[in-house]
């Protein structure tokens, strides 16, 4: 299983200024570093006990994409049963890790994509209601959210979209951005499918790597990082979490 996602991290890029005091200025950007976890699941579908995650993280597509490559080669991932994809609707994502696998020469039918929606737009369907004009009373309201969680369950995302445009009549931006979403990944969404092949539904991994390798460190209030020294430290944080420092200090010292 294949995890990823991209978070941010507040950086840290001088101007060739200075203040008053004559300590020299700086810019403070947000940048969204793209983190992966690679997981080797059991037969229930559950990651694997006896087999250490992988974690990677880089700033740009093309770093972490070819971090990725390298790491999936290693592992002789050709040789896997199944690779499970698990990742928002970010394009970047969903046209490149496939590429990388088939040129790693995975078969395209060992490929399984599903969008994290039971963390992220497991949410849709609660916020589409809540924007629900006024005329659709608590009770209907109520009705179209125990609807919309079970079509989201089987796979029907078009459904929810569909029944959304002919209540609202008129929507916003956001709304309108919502139903696009669901529209365009609701071959994503086959989560009673997934769930009989004993694959994973949810994002949980992905999430709490994100909380543990950049939030808890990296994206702290007044914290402003330098883009090239922050990358080698998502990288040391990564295997000390991972279980795998011992590993790295090993292949150090050779």
């Amino acid at each position: 299983m294949i995890s990823i996602d991209g978070y941010r991290t507040r950086t840290r890029s001088y101007d060739d200024n200075y203040n008053d005091s004559g300590n020299a200025t700086y810019q403070t950007a947000w940048c969204e570093p793209k983190l992966f976890v690679i997981d080797v699941l059991d037969e229930k579908g559950q990651p694997e006990r006896h087999e250490l995650p992988i974690y990677g993280c880089r700033f740009a597509e093309a770093d972490v994409l070819a971090l990725l490559e390298r790491y999936l080669k290693r592992l002789h991932i050709a040789k896997a049963k199944q690779v499970q994809i698990i990742a928002d609707g970010a394009p970047w994502i969903w046209n490149n890790v496939k590429q990388v696998l088939l040129s790693l020469e995975v078969p395209p039918g060992a490929h399984c994509g599903n969008a994290r929606l039971l963390s992220c737009l497991a949410i849709c369907p609660w916020y589409l209601v809540e924007q629900m004009p006024q005329r659709v009373g608590k009770t209907q309201r109520n009705a179209y959210l125990q609807q919309f969680k079970g079509w989201l369950w089987n796979g029907n995302a078009g459904l929810i979209a569909e029944t959304c445009r002919a209540v609202f009549k008129r929507y916003g931006k956001i709304v309108n951005r919502w139903l696009n979403y669901l529209e365009k990944h609701q071959d994503k969404t086959r989560y009673a499918e997934f769930e009989q092949a004993k694959l994973m539904c949810g994002s949980g991994i992905i999430e709490s790597a994100i909380r543990r390798v950049i939030n808890l460190r990296f994206k702290n209030a007044s914290t402003f990082w330098d883009k090239q020294v922050v990358e080698k430290l998502y990288f040391l944080r990564a295997a000390l979490l991972a279980k795998r420092w011992d590993i790295v200090m090993e292949n150090l010292t050779k």
